[in-house]
Order: structure tokens, then C-alpha cells, then sequence
């Protein structure tokens, strides 16, 4: 039975039917196998130079097939307005991983939560990766 959870991660489980009278064999031990089509990640945690964050992010594509994927870092601050920290659009063939995707930009003063999306198009299964990022502690610039 395949399961799709919220982060993308399909799962492959296999369940054994109960036997009715005892083996005398020890049954060999199920496992259940998870298939990750995609995975990203913060290379460098976004923090703060002053007033410019820097930081970057990598994807992998341990899946068989190629994909069209684009990558998105944004700051956004304490009154929901968002900047674009980071834009790369590449294409991310089976079992690579893409290059650093590397971002550093300046905001101005205020509280900010930095946020980076993984979107890989399947052209193959017709299908679409979603993974979400968000960075452990908000960045506090204060100064202009």
C-alpha cells in the first residue's frame, strides 16, 4: 500500500498474513522500505553578516528519474512580507546531486523567518516534489 505523507516521503509497506498453526522455522523478519524521490536540505544555515543573510541549500534526486527543479529562498518578516533571498531553476537528472544553491542578500531591520522550497517537476509520472524548508531560529536584523 503506498502512503503520501505532508513532506513528500512515500512509503512502501508490506503486511504478512497470520498464520493459523505455529512454524517450526523462525519467520524471516518484514521490512517496511521507504522510497524518497527527492531530499533537500540547508548546506549552510542561513545567518546573519551584518544586515545581509547568507546561507545555502542543496537537493538530491536518488529516484531513477530526471527532474525540472526549481529551488526558492525567502525571508519573511514580522508583518508576513516576504523577500526573495534566492532563485535557481535547473535541470536535476536521476541519482545527482544539484550544485550549491547559494544565497546572500541584504534585508532591512526586523524579525525574519528563512524559508526555502524544493519543486521538482516529474515530467515523466506527470507528477510534482514539494519539500519545505525552514530554518531552526529566526534572524533579528537590527542594523541599516
Amino acid at each position: 500500500m503506498w502512503l503520501r505523507s505532508t513532506s513528500t516521503l512515500l512509503l512502501l509497506l508490506t503486511w504478512l498474513p497470520a498464520q493459523n498453526s505455529p512454524s517450526k522455522k523462525t519467520p524471516a523478519p518484514s521490512t517496511a522500505t521507504a522510497l524518497v524521490p527527492m531530499l533537500a536540505g540547508w548546506s549552510a544555515l542561513p545567518q546573519l553578516d551584518g544586515n545581509i543573510v547568507k546561507g545555502s541549500v542543496i537537493v538530491s534526486n536518488p529516484s531513477d528519474d530526471d527532474y525540472d527543479q526549481t529551488v526558492v529562498v525567502e525571508a519573511v518578516n514580522e508583518i508576513g512580507k516576504a523577500f526573495t533571498l534566492g532563485y535557481q531553476h535547473f535541470p536535476l537528472r536521476h541519482r545527482s546531486t544539484s550544485p550549491l544553491v547559494p544565497f546572500a542578500t541584504y534585508l532591512p531591520p526586523g524579525h525574519y523567518l528563512i524559508l526555502a522550497d524544493a519543486i521538482a517537476e516529474d515530467a515523466k509520472r506527470n507528477s510534482v516534489l514539494r519539500i519545505h524548508l525552514q530554518a531552526p531560529a529566526a534572524l533579528v536584523v537590527t542594523t541599516i
